[in-house]
């Protein structure tokens, strides 16, 4: 047995083993009811998806406002609050990615191209082209072309 290994039955059943251990059981029927209900539950979610090439990395303990505006080609790592308060949400521009456990909430814009470092928590405007981290969010560096 490999150290990962993923094994399918005919009953719709899915085992994940590693180490030859198994760790995991599903039934792949119950995810795809899953998926169903969150297409119906969220649809600006699946709209950000499908319209504007919108990504979350490791989507676990994600907030989002549904009042959040969000640009084209966003990233958003796990454990992120974009969030609104006092009725106003942020402003994301296009390219923008916001790293792990980052916090934007507020009348805030985030330009286009701009990087959020991971932890930050940003409680003002960022320019487009820029890199900013830390708590409170201030600038690192100017963003180069890759």
């Amino acid at each position: 047995m490999k150290v990962y290994e993923k094994r399918r039955y005919s009953n719709g059943k899915r085992e994940i083993f590693i180490f030859g251990k198994k760790i995991f059981q599903y039934q792949v029927t119950k995810l795809k009811k899953i998926n169903r209900c969150c297409e119906i539950s969220y649809p600006f979610l699946k709209k950000l998806y499908d319209e504007k090439n919108f990504q979350l990395i490791h989507p676990i303990g994600i907030i989002i406002s549904p009042m959040t505006k969000i640009g084209q080609n966003c990233i958003v790592h796990q454990n992120t609050t974009l969030g609104e308060k006092n009725g106003k949400a942020p402003t994301i521009g296009d390219n923008v990615r916001i790293c792990p456990n980052s916090v934007v909430i507020g009348d805030v814009h985030i330009g286009d191209n701009s990087v959020v470092g991971a932890g930050s928590i940003v409680v003002k405007d960022i320019p487009a082209n820029e890199v900013w981290a830390g708590n409170p969010a201030h600038f690192i560096k100017k963003k180069t072309e890759a």
